[in-house]
């Protein structure tokens, strides 16, 4: 090996660590003039060596780092080595954050320049910007800072470390986007901003919401993407775009972050993962926001049906009855409105088609009434309405054309469904002053008009106090009812109008209450029905009537038949067979001898209700449709039914002799009857009049005043010796 002296000089050992080093190495006179530059240094400043070595570091240096890198040069010139941070401009225009290392040259001990090196620390700069750039995002979340400062935030964060881009956020709503936050970009350019559809030429940004992937247009001059908006963008400096889509968990689209550049340019690795980073952590700000908008609206709102709730239409009516003492002396309308016969539609239909229901009323409530006014759902299946600046006569409008549009037929999944609106109108100031008041007078008026025949609305009257606390007493004495053995059986007869002999009896059940004395069944039964209590009694009169059959056949008596009514909410109870089934069998009756009836609304679901029936069937008992004619059923569906009997309802029996639209539907129901093999029953035959149009139409049976009032146990044991 040949000695160092001999081989190479140790200048040109210097040189060759010096023009070869991954980092940037430099030299400088005592001016501050460039005298060396490897090639790493020209390839991180962009300069080449014929353009550096005419220039001084000065106009490299960040003016922000000036002041302290000319002192850290002066301090190193008295014979100082020193390390430091600085920030340089690349040729480009960009910021790179270098490490940079000087020493002093000396020569013949004499200082002569400084020599050092630089190494680019701009990524990993960048990256503990990011880091505490979202760490500080997270905090102003977690402290409840409003989404446009945090999103001012995020841009700021971002177009530190972006080489020179100026940022955007925008915001998905309804498919298009609005401007969450654009700082520093031209005012006309982000007004313009407002709006852009989501689509697959809309610009970088309506572009990357749609196909939900970034989109990075270098030149905006000459993409297609940007014929809609180039004019407006050029005309404002801008250039570039690359904008990245904001999804959320389940990639559905929440916004769109973009940068902007004043010239054409492609984003590097570092600027890919750099809007990578900012789209993640705008991901997050949204969703959060987005969640308490959730928790905030559901607060106020019911979640079903999207209507405000209890809380926020008390506090809307407590601000309206403010604003009224404060000055205007138009009335407030309240309207409470519940739905008849719901909890039956729940029952036998299930709670999907239940839920359904209620978000079809609410909308037709919502489209009833006037912008100024406010509809709530309060739970369940009842609803309030806020009416302002109204009369009593103007309230009644609006709450026709609510029970108009509500009893219409509803279509939900294959289902044609009816319902019907009983509504409670309380007036400010005349019922009420506060909230409360209000809502619990309008309550008492909507269970008048459900006692006086549902679907219709009546106004509060200060005697319907009254009525409510009796409502709520019966209430409690009919849970009790039961144990106390307060019920018994009356016996209506049904008379063969061939024979002019007893073919049957309907049961019908009474409540001799110690205190109140006699309770009507339109008093109780209703009540019943809305609390369930139905079920249990609709099993007592079940079992109560198959038992005294069996009794008076062991007497001796002859009695071919009890009909015996069956609720809707009975009807539809998953054990109802096994329940009819056990009962036959514990009495021994024969089925053949037992008609089951159900209302003609109860067949409103045609395939659940003629499975039910077959089933029915199958013991061996008979079938009937009571008070036919007056409900909903299509009878191109009776042929699917396996019935025995068909019921003219009383409400065409009444007026037969006087009314011809009674007569004709008399008349069509037993010509139907006759076609399809089944008997009829005529139900509240009073006149002779009335028996003899039925007979010279061919009715089969009819039961009456004429014939006999509805008779107890002993009453009919009596009747039925008398008529054998």
């Amino acid at each position: 090996m040949l000695p160092l002296n001999e081989s190479i000089s140790q200048i040109e050992i210097y040189k060759s660590l010096f023009d070869h080093n991954h980092d940037a190495c430099y030299a400088l006179d005592l001016e501050g003039n460039f005298i060396l530059f490897n090639n790493a240094a020209v390839k991180i400043t962009g300069y080449s060596k014929e353009e550096i070595l005419q220039m001084s570091f000065i106009p490299l240096v960040k003016e922000e780092c000036l002041e302290k890198t000319i002192k850290i040069f002066d301090d190193i010139l008295q014979g100082n080595s020193s390390k430091f941070n600085a920030s340089i401009k690349h040729k480009n225009g960009h910021m790179i954050d270098l490490y940079i290392t000087a020493a002093p040259i000396y020569i013949d001990n004499k200082i002569t320049g400084i020599v050092g090196t630089a190494r680019d620390i701009t990524e990993k700069n960048n990256i503990e910007k990011l880091l505490s750039g979202q760490n500080a995002v997270l905090e102003m979340i977690a402290k409840g800072y409003p989404i446009s400062r945090i999103f001012e935030s995020i841009i700021q964060l971002v177009e530190e470390v972006s080489d020179g881009g100026k940022c955007a956020i925008l915001v998905e709503n309804d498919k298009k986007l609005y401007l969450g936050s654009a700082p520093n970009l031209p005012q006309p350019y982000t007004d313009m901003l407002n709006g852009v559809p989501i689509g697959p030429m809309e610009g970088s940004c309506g572009s990357a919401a749609y196909f939900k992937r970034p989109t990075f247009v270098s030149d905006i001059k000459n993409d297609p993407l940007w014929d809609h908006y180039r004019d407006i963008a050029l005309e404002n400096g801008l250039r570039s775009c690359w904008s990245s889509p904001v999804c959320d968990n389940q990639n559905g689209v929440l916004g769109v972050f973009a940068i902007y550049h004043d010239k054409p340019c492609v984003p590097a690795d570092e600027h890919i993962q750099l809007i990578e980073k900012a789209t993640h952590l705008t991901s997050l700000v949204i969703q959060h926001y987005r969640s308490e908008e959730k928790i905030n609206f559901l607060a106020f709102h019911d979640e079903l049906t999207k209507l405000p709730n209890r809380r926020f239409f008390n506090n809307k009516v407590n601000e309206a009855i403010k604003n009224k003492k404060n000055g205007k002396n138009e009335m407030l309308g309240l309207m409470f409105l519940d739905l008849d016969r719901f909890k039956l539609i729940n029952d036998s239909l299930g709670h999907s088609v239940g839920d359904f229901l209620l978000k079809d009323v609410a909308q037709r409530i919502t489209s009833c009434v006037r912008d100024q006014d406010l509809a709530s759902r309060q739970g369940g299946d009842e609803f309030t309405i806020l009416v302002h600046d109204i009369n009593q006569m103007e309230a009644g409008i609006i709450a026709k054309r609510i029970l108009e549009e509500l009893s219409k037929p509803y279509c939900i999944n294959g289902h044609e469904v009816y319902i019907t609106p009983s509504i409670g109108i309380s007036l400010y100031p005349l019922d009420g002053s506060n909230a409360d008041e209000l809502l619990r007078k309008a309550d008492a008026a909507m269970y008048q008009a459900k006692k006086e025949g549902r679907n219709s609305y009546q106004f509060y009257q200060a005697e319907m106090d009254k009525k409510t606390y009796d409502r709520l007493e019966l209430e409690n004495e009919l849970r009790k009812a039961l144990d106390k053995n307060e019920f018994t059986l009356h016996y209506q007869p049904i008379i063969n109008l061939s024979t002019n002999k007893v073919a049957g009896v309907e049961a019908l059940i009474r409540w001799a209450h110690p205190r109140l004395g006699y309770v009507p069944p339109n008093r109780f039964i209703p009540i019943a029905e809305e609390t369930g209590m139905i079920v249990s009694i609709g099993e007592w009169v079940l079992q109560t009537a198959i038992r005294q059959l069996k009794q008076m056949q062991s007497d001796g008596l002859l009695l071919s038949m009890i009909s015996i009514n069956i609720s809707f909410r009975q009807f539809y109870q998953p054990n109802l067979i096994n329940i009819v089934n056990q009962i036959l069998e514990e009495s021994g009756v024969d089925p053949n001898r037992i008609t089951i009836e159900i209302t003609e609304s109860m067949t409103m679901d045609v395939e659940s209700a003629s499975t039910i029936l077959h089933d029915l069937k199958k013991l061996g008992v008979k079938i009937s449709i009571d008070d036919f004619g007056t409900g909903y059923s299509s009878l191109s569906y009776l042929k699917k039914f396996p019935i025995d009997y068909l019921k003219i309802d009383q409400s065409f029996i009444r007026d037969i002799s006087k009314s011809n639209y009674d007569k004709n539907i008399a008349m069509t129901i037993i010509l139907m009857a006759q076609n399809l093999g089944v008997g009829v029953i005529a139900e509240g035959v009073e006149t002779a009049e009335q028996l003899e149009f039925l007979k010279l139409n061919n009715c089969t049976e009819a039961q009456g005043y004429l014939f006999s009032k509805p008779l107890s146990e002993k009453d009919l044991k009596q009747f039925l010796t008398e008529s054998s």
